[in-house]
């Protein structure tokens, strides 16, 4: 998944308009990334629990209403992130290695964080539900093709 056709286009969380197919087409590929072993790297699947934790945390947000005050919680969303990464990490002969594709999601994930900040709070609330509907349908496309 490192190659540039297949990374997140912070675009399709700036679309005031949702989520287009490309979105959910890449959602799907990376859902099924995220579930399957990576035998010449060693890394295991992400996680079912690593991958709800996050998403359970921007559903509290949603539900709590996005607003300027809790832009903060949203924001600290990444360097939580990062720090699962970092637990993650062990150690090799040729140095710090990933054990999971935590770090692959981290990275997608923190591109579409950063694409939700504008300047209007009203288009940074339509930036933060394209967020929160992309992440699901990355952990509904996880699931489905074996995430546990």
């Amino acid at each position: 998944m490192s190659d540039k056709s297949k990374s997140l286009d912070p675009a399709w969380i700036k679309n005031s308009n949702g989520l287009n197919r490309d979105a959910l087409l890449w959602a799907q590929k990376f859902g099924k990334f995220l579930a399957s072993y990576d035998k010449e790297n060693r890394q295991k699947q992400l996680s079912t629990a690593q991958i709800r934790r996050f998403f359970g945390q921007l559903k509290r947000l949603q539900a709590q209403g996005y607003t300027e005050e809790n832009r903060t919680d949203l924001l600290m969303l990444s360097p939580q992130l990062a720090y699962a990464v970092g637990r993650d990490k062990r150690k090799t002969k040729y140095g710090m290695k990933d054990g999971s594709k935590i770090g692959h999601f981290y990275r997608e994930v923190k591109k579409a964080i950063d694409a939700v900040d504008h300047e209007k709070i009203e288009e940074e609330r339509k930036y933060f539900k394209n967020l929160v509907n992309l992440v699901e349908a990355i952990v509904a496309y996880h699931r489905y093709e074996g995430g546990e």
